[in-house]
């Protein structure tokens, strides 16, 4: 991965965090989900902002019934800075290594039926 690559997901991280804060303050309820707006069904990802508010209100279990995936939010959004800050100067590819060891079958097998859970979940609950 270049260090345009490396700038570009600083950014995508950026706005994630603006939109969270943003999302706290203002109380906006915009969807952005593309499965949502074009079929009415939520993807796996659905209800991801709202779990986020739920942890800044204090109540991480309503969060993690929200959406499970707040689970990889709590591992992923402090560590990312991390990991792009010492990419950026140390020149070595470690997103490309952690994307060679999720490559392999057995973990995405293991995400696969995660997310396809999660996905039946929220269209159960009609999120």
């Amino acid at each position: 991965m270049n260090r345009k690559d490396v700038f570009i997901l600083i950014l995508v991280y950026l706005f994630g965090i603006v939109w969270i804060v943003l999302n706290k303050c203002l109380n906006l309820s915009i969807t952005l989900c593309p499965t949502k707006i074009l079929w009415g069904i939520p993807c796996p990802g659905c209800g991801i902002t709202r779990a986020i508010k739920l942890c800044f209100e204090g109540d991480l279990w309503a969060a993690v019934l929200m959406n499970p995936n707040i689970i990889l939010v709590w591992i992923i959004l402090p560590i990312a800075p991390f990991i792009l800050i010492i990419q950026l100067t140390t020149r070595k590819d470690y997103i490309a290594r952690i994307n060679a060891f999720l490559d392999k079958k057995v973990y995405l097998v293991i995400i696969l039926i995660a997310e396809g859970s999660i996905w039946i979940y929220n269209i159960v609950r009609h999120i």
